[in-house]
Parts: structure tokens; sequence; C-alpha cells
């Protein structure tokens, strides 16, 4: 820890800490955080301990502190949302670790270079996304790893892309993932849900009712997909569009449905109107799709970010680098990687077909041994000490924080299946290794960074929004309004409008004027810069 990582508010918890005050309604740092969570400051030992950690100076810098003063002034919450906290020391990758993460997932690598040469203006992000979606989509359910807090993860994945529409081509990019699913495992994709109950159709192996007269290649497609129906994966190009359909009434339960299928349960089963009791098992669903920060601003409400909808995806922006590669002038297809990915889906344990009676047995899934749970700790509480109640973190995040190192162990699985399907049955199973942790959690961080510049764009987005609707009715009033009569016409919460017209006053383009009151009516009203006072002459009340 060095001088620049103690802020005022550190050096105040920690005078206190050290003479046994209370120190809970202080905002620390999650470095600071993660100290007074393993050390006690009443225990000698861990005094000196401390001491080592800060040196010299901070000790001193602590001392001159009054434990028993007031706390210092806390700062507002950030609003620069794209500040990214740093991991302590403690739960960062070295450089040893990084580079032993370098030399795993070699299918991945191929991927991103094929797809990254063949759609070039595409971001790599989207790229290594699509990647992923493709092994969790091969992998299904079939395998998992049992944590030390009694979990089954699976390497489920549910992936989104975000950025503006055109430039940096997003749907070149799903594309590309399409044609590889196509050539190795096209039974895995599943077909666009049209309802929840057309979705648990789909998801408990009903085949359509018109199923005799699509053509034989499609029937087989479907039948052969049906051995894995809740293991495959969604592909949509506009999934800001699933988001905005789950408020309508007749796509009721959709978002419950797609929350719970995300945790792979075994067992599910609902009661619907047309088909009657259809059963869920083995349930692994992976989905990949893309949106645009205006769209996705529009089809989330609030709730999504803080009732878990949200954190159960990967939220992929541009890479801060980003820059186009080099055209090519040939693009090879993608047979190579194709049938490396359908050796993967095919040497793993085939679900079992119905037996005589239609009964079905459930499927085989392979526990995994995995060498990695003291980088998995230091990396789980590093992230939730960031999430502490007192802590600068924006509200929206803090679910995000919390699912990452269950994200991590998800890729670690896949790269450790990919690298295994290469060696050609060197081993019976795959093997979760150190050096997968360190990829993974390479590739986690980077969601986390982009889930900064995701809220951050979505937040601006909104903001220019509401100011650019209150500028277009102010020209419609004539020029001038009153607050009452913007945030009426726009229907909105006061608050907003109060602080979008704040706004548009510093930047110059809105003044604050008196209008002739009205009786019982308070008369505040904005008018456009070197527009003329005209009163609403609206229908206050």
């Amino acid at each position: 820890m060095d001088k620049t990582e103690l802020t005022p508010q550190d050096a105040y918890v920690l005078a206190r800490a050290l003479v046994g005050l209370p120190y809970d309604e202080v905002t620390l740092s999650p470095i600071t955080g993660l100290l007074l969570a393993h050390l006690d400051p009443a225990q000698p030992d861990d005094v000196q301990i401390l001491r080592r950690v800060l040196g010299q100076q901070l000790m001193l810098d602590i001392l001159r502190v009054d434990p028993e003063g007031a706390p210092p002034e806390t700062p507002f919450r950030s609003t620069d949302l794209n500040i990214v906290p740093e991991l302590p020391e403690t739960a960062r990758l070295t450089d040893a670790q990084i580079d032993e993460a370098s030399q795993v997932g070699r299918w991945l690598d191929d991927y991103l270079r094929w797809a990254g040469s063949a759609a070039n203006e595409t971001p790599l992000n989207f790229h290594l996304g699509a990647g992923l979606y493709l092994a969790a989509i091969a992998v299904g359910r079939r395998l998992y790893i049992q944590t030390p807090w009694r979990q089954q993860v699976f390497p489920n994945l549910y992936i989104m892309i975000v950025a503006v529409s055109t430039y940096y081509r997003k749907s070149a990019g799903l594309s590309l993932a399409a044609e590889v699913a196509r050539l190795a495992i096209p039974h895995m994709m599943m077909p666009q849900p049209g309802s929840p109950e057309n979705f648990m159709s789909m998801l408990g192996g009903v085949l359509p009712p018109n199923f005799s007269e699509i053509p034989q290649q499609d029937r087989a497609r479907l039948e052969k997909g049906n051995r894995y129906a809740a293991q495959r994966g969604l592909l949509r190009d506009e999934l800001s569009g699933l988001f905005k359909s789950m408020g309508r009434d007749y796509m009721a339960g959709l978002k419950e449905l797609i929350m719970t299928l995300y945790d792979c349960p075994a067992y599910l089963d609902s009661n619907t109107n047309n088909k009657g009791l259809v059963v869920i098992r083995d349930a692994a669903l992976s989905i990949l799709g893309a949106a645009t920060p205006a769209e996705l601003a529009t089809a989330l409400s609030s709730a999504d970010w803080f009732n878990g909808n949200l954190a159960r995806f990967s939220l992929l922006t541009p890479e801060t680098d980003y820059g186009e590669r080099k055209a090519i002038t040939e693009s090879h297809p993608p047979t190579e990687l194709a049938n490396r990915l359908k050796r993967l889906h095919e040497i793993l344990p085939e679900p079992p077909l119905p037996d005589a009676l239609g009964e079905k047995k459930s499927s085989e899934a392979w526990s995994l041994v995995a060498d990695i749970w003291r980088h998995t700790s230091a990396y789980e509480q590093a992230l939730r000490a960031m999430t502490a109640p007192n802590s600068v973190l924006d509200d929206r995040l803090r679910a995000i924080y919390g699912r990452l190192h269950v994200q991590a162990i998800k890729v670690a699985i896949l790269l450790a299946a990919l690298d295994w399907a290469d060696e050609d049955g060197t081993s019976l199973r795959p093997k979760v290794t150190a050096a997968h942790w360190y990829r993974a959690q390479q590739m986690t961080e980077e969601w986390r960074a982009s889930a900064h510049r995701l809220l951050a764009d979505l937040g601006e987005n909104e903001e220019a929004r509401l100011e650019n609707r209150i500028l277009g009715l102010l020209r419609t009033a004539g020029g001038a309004a009153t607050v009452r009569d913007l945030y009426r016409a726009l229907r909105s919460p006061r608050k907003p409008v109060v602080e979008a017209l704040k706004a548009l006053e510093q930047d110059g383009q809105v003044v604050r004027v008196e209008l002739p009151p009205k009786p019982g009516v308070r008369s505040e009203a904005y008018r456009l810069v070197e527009a003329p006072i005209v009163a609403s002459g609206d229908n206050r009340q």
C-alpha cells in the first residue's frame, strides 16, 4: 500500500481501529477493508503485520489522526462510472501467472485469429465472447465443478455485446459464430422463442406441431437437438428486444424463466394452458446476443440491475484500445475450428434416449478436478470488499461484482475442456489447472471494466435523451415552460427533470425565469437562451 492509497477516510478508520473504536459508518477503500477483515488491531501480532504492510510513513500519518474527532467528509459517490477499482495485490495476477495464462485456450486463440481477420472491424472483445459461447453450447451440461461452498457450477454463459449501431459491426461477429455452430453442432442452436410457453416446450423437448411438414434435414436436426433440449444456445442479434418484450403481458414469466435457467436446474416443470405439463431436465441454457446502448437503455428497468437479471450476463463493450485490423482479401471456411469444436462435443457423454416407455434418464455430467480455489477465494474476497455497504461502488454494479468469480469458474471449465479435446485423449477427463483460472480471471476482469463502461454509456445516453426532449418541449412551448409542465409532459418524476434543467442551465442552453404567477401555482420556469419569455398557456391546475 502506498501513500496515494491511504485516503483521509482510511487513515481515520485505521486510527479508530487501533484504539478499539467502531468505524462502521465510515467509507473506506477495498484494500483497507481487506486488511481489517483479516487483521485484528487489538492483537499485538496483527498490529506488527499492519506496521509492516503500511510502512513507517503511513503509520505516522495514522497516528496524527484524532480517532475521537469528527470523521472526514465522505466524498460524493463517484460520477465517473468508468473508474474501475483496482484489485488488491493479493488478488492480482503476477507476470509469471499471466505468462502461464497465455499457454492455455489454444482453440479460443485460433478462433480469435480467424474471426478477428474475417470481421476485422468487430471488436476482439466481441469475438472472444462469441468463441466462449460456442464452447459453452458444445459442452452443454456435461461438465461441472463442485465448489468448496457446495455449489455445482456448469459452464453455460449469457453474453451480451453492446455497442453503437453500424460502426462496430456487431452482426458480423455474430454471423461468424453462427457459421461455426452450423458447421460443427447445428443441433445445439435453438429456434427463436415466440412466447414463454413455446420456449418452455422447446426446452422440454416438445417438437413443433408442424414437425412432419418441415424438410427432412431440419427434422433430423431438431430430433438430434432434442437430446440436449435445455442445454442448447440462443443466438439473437437484437437482444434488447427480448428484454423489452419481457414487460408485455403475453411474455409474462419469461424474465424469471431465463434467470432460473442460468443456474442450471436439474428439474423444472410448468403446467401450460395449451401444452399441459412440460418438464425441463438438465438445463444449461447459453445466450449470445447484441444490443445498442440506446436500445438497451429503453428496454431495461432499474430493477434489472438489482434483481440479478443483468448480473447473469457478461456485458461486453469494445475494448479501450480498439482498433481495426488489416482487412483480408480472402477468408477461408472455419473447417478446422468447426471440427475441433465438434470433437469436444462428441467425446463428452451423450444424453440418453428415452426407453420403450418414453422415460428418460438424467444426462451424465462429469465432475472435474480443479486446482484453483486459493486464487478463486482471493478474487472473490477482493470483489466482495468492493461491494461493502459503505463502499463507493455504484449500487447497480454490486450484483455484477458478486457473480464475477462464478463466471470466471465457468470460463476456466471451458478453457480446460477445449484444451482437453485438442490433446487427442491423453487424459480421461479435463482438468482445470491454475493456468486456466489465470486466463479466466483476465477475461472476467475485462468484463468488469466493460460493465463500468456500459453503465457510464447508458447513463450518458439517458441524460442526453432527457435533455434533448426538454429542449424540444421548450421549443414547442414557444421557448419557455414551467418545471411542472415539463415533467408532466415527459411523464417523468420531478427530480430528474430538475437535474436535467440545471445541467442545461450550466451549459448555457436555458435560463431560469419568473413567469407571471397564477393563483396557487409556483411559476418556476426555464426558457431557451435568446428565446422570448412566453408563458406556456397550458393546462396548469
